[in-house]
């Protein structure tokens, strides 16, 4: 199964649910804006990103916030102490 989102919380969710983060995509609009597309494959996705927009996603949170500091690494690139100069 494989799921595309643009949001990085649901991409966060599916991760911490036990998907795999296959590729991300770069969109860049004539404004000069990026918008990234978070593809995402596993047995339960479909399943994980349906309860994720019905409101009935539960998860481990420590889990959740280091899949979303992962993405926020994928997406702005390195890590978060490098980029804030620490």
């Amino acid at each position: 199964m494989v799921i595309e989102t643009k949001d990085l919380w649901q991409g966060a969710y599916l991760l911490t649910e036990g998907g795999w983060l296959e590729g991300v995509k770069v969109n860049r609009h004539p404004d000069g804006k990026k918008e990234f597309l978070f593809r995402l494959t596993g047995e339960r996705v479909e399943t994980e990103a349906r309860r994720f927009i019905e409101g009935d996603a539960t998860c481990n949170l420590r889990i959740f916030r280091r899949h979303v500091n992962h993405l926020k690494d994928v997406v702005f690139g390195g890590r978060r102490e490098e980029r804030a100069g620490l």
